[in-house]
């Protein structure tokens, strides 16, 4: 660049700065300062370049006229000298940078402009972000979701999708992006209806929920697209609809399995066409069912009597069946499709009480006992006498919550499946809240009542405490009674499933 051109790009720079400064009250910084001088620098350098190719074409005029003309003043192949051609390449080049500069701030600029006011959804809650992912060594509260609803509202379920989480809320699903908290999507419920029921998790992209009125059966299932929240289809069950166990929907590959009134159906993810049913006889009732894309487990009691059963996913066929050592009225849980493990709690008090493991051919494994020297042990909802927590079962173990003393869990325990023996214990500072399986598939998550409600990450072999992840607002954040645990992309989100005291519906932890 020529003296002269450098000196107009400098000009234009500072001339746009003194006039941002005037006009808007404040300085532009970063890609914006950058953008806003280049471009000046360019009008600068092409203005120059402007006249003084003017010049230079005045110059050559002259020159012709003047055969005289001086030797410092012809180039060496005897051409006269053009000087508005070196600022015509100074100003290109100012140009070009500007362009650049101009590109890099537009795609930066989208990621500092977030729209705060909830989004991508139909769903009325709007995520506010209390906190920016903070760089210091004290991880920050990222985004909350605001409180929703009435006080004792209690979600329904839900599925964690790693650059999402989906919470099964009454008035319906809605799905927060684990970076914002911002509503992807949601299907609500219609009016005057309620979502009852969820599939624990999804399969090939899809899961399926379940609405109903008040005091009515649950009977309108809807099979849900989780990448944009898609209805694909929809199906009214007839009778008393899905039956009242804790989990009456399943999905294992591209199959949904349902317990309904008097039987159990199967139908297709992708259309809803029913693929097999099997109806249950007389005085019996489905207590539990789960599936993978291979196997459904089913817990069936007639009389009392109770049968595990394991069938083939898209074709019902029966592959085993086992009798289960109860002989009163139960409740149970499939805690694990594949390695299967129930948990079962019978009406006698001297009945089974325990977490059953089987093998592949249904022959039984092991039994840990749902209360013995480690205390009362977690299960899911409606199983035993300890707080209702959903097992982890990974790698052959078995790691539960356990109440030791106190009515108050703080205690996690690990059990081998192969053994039933305990592998490993940790006791916590304050109350366990929940836990959940790292996606590393080496940590077991921890969420703790302790101070602002912190995470700790425990190694999975040895239950040792690594991690703590704690949030940085000075404050408690609002855990309620019962919250899940959903590791996502980048950090934490905690779901709050039952509403006491105006605490957040979720909120997410860096």
């Amino acid at each position: 660049m020529t003296r002269d051109g450098t000196a107009g790009a400098a000009f234009g720079a500072a001339a746009v700065f003194l006039g941002a400064g005037v006009v808007a009250g404040a300085w532009p910084t970063g890609w914006a300062a950058l953008l806003c001088a280049l471009v000046c620098g360019a009008l600068g350098a092409t203005l120059l370049a402007a006249r003084r190719g003017t010049a230079s074409g005045a110059t050559e005029e002259v020159r012709d006229a003047a055969p005289g003309l001086a030797e410092k003043d012809v180039r060496p192949d005897a051409k006269p000298a053009r000087p508005g051609r070196s600022s015509l390449v100074a100003a290109a080049v100012v140009w070009v940078l500007a362009l650049l500069a101009g590109g890099v701030w537009a795609l930066t600029a989208g990621d500092d402009d977030t729209d705060d006011t909830g989004a991508a959804g139909k769903g009325p809650a709007k995520p506010s972000a209390t906190a920016s992912p903070s760089l210091d060594a004290r991880p920050a509260v990222a985004w909350t979701v605001p409180p929703v609803g009435q006080v004792g509202d209690e979600s329904v379920g839900h599925w964690g999708l790693g650059t999402a989480v989906v919470q099964g809320r009454i008035d319906g699903l809605f799905a927060y992006d684990a970076a914002d908290g911002r509503v992807r999507w949601s299907v609500p419920a219609p009016t005057r209806e309620a979502l009852c029921a969820m599939t624990q998790d999804t399969e090939e992209g899809v899961g399926l929920m379940a609405y109903g009125r008040h005091d009515k059966p649950c009977a309108t299932l809807l099979a849900v697209r989780v990448s944009d929240g898609k209805v694909l289809w929809k199906r009214s069950i007839g009778g008393d609809g899905l039956t009242d166990n804790e989990r009456p929907l399943a999905v294992g590959g591209t199959t949904a399995v349902g317990a309904e009134d008097g039987a159990v159906r199967a139908r297709s993810t992708e259309a809803g066409v029913q693929r097999w049913q099997r109806k249950l006889g007389k005085d019996c009732a489905t207590l539990a069912v789960d599936a993978d894309a291979g196997r459904t487990l089913l817990v069936e009691q007639c009389g009392k009597g109770v049968k595990l059963l394991a069938l083939d996913t898209r074709t019902g066929a029966q592959r085993w069946a086992r009798d289960l050592p109860v002989e009163s009225k139960a409740t149970a849980a499939v805690v694990s499709v594949s390695p299967v493990v129930l948990a079962v709690d019978e009406a006698d008090a001297r009945g089974t009480h325990a977490f059953l493991g089987f093998d592949d051919k249904g022959a039984p494994t092991v039994t840990v006992p749902l209360s013995g020297p480690d205390g009362t042990l977690s299960a899911p909802d409606g199983v035993g006498d300890g707080d209702a927590h959903r097992p982890v079962v990974h790698d052959g173990l078995l790691v539960t919550v356990a109440e030791r003393e106190s009515l108050v869990p703080d205690n996690v325990v690990a059990y081998s499946l192969r053994d039933g023996r305990k592998a490993w214990s940790y006791h916590a500072e304050s109350q366990t809240m929940a836990l959940t399986a790292e996606p590393d598939g080496a940590r077991v998550a921890v969420l703790e009542n302790h101070g602002n409600g912190r995470i700790t990450l425990l190694d999975r072999t040895t239950g040792k405490p690594g991690t703590r992840i704690e949030p940085d607002t000075g404050k408690p954040v609002g855990i309620s009674i019962y919250p899940e645990l959903v590791p996502v992309t980048g950090g934490h989100v905690v779901l709050n499933q039952i509403l006491m005291h105006a605490e957040p519906a979720a909120f997410a932890l860096r």
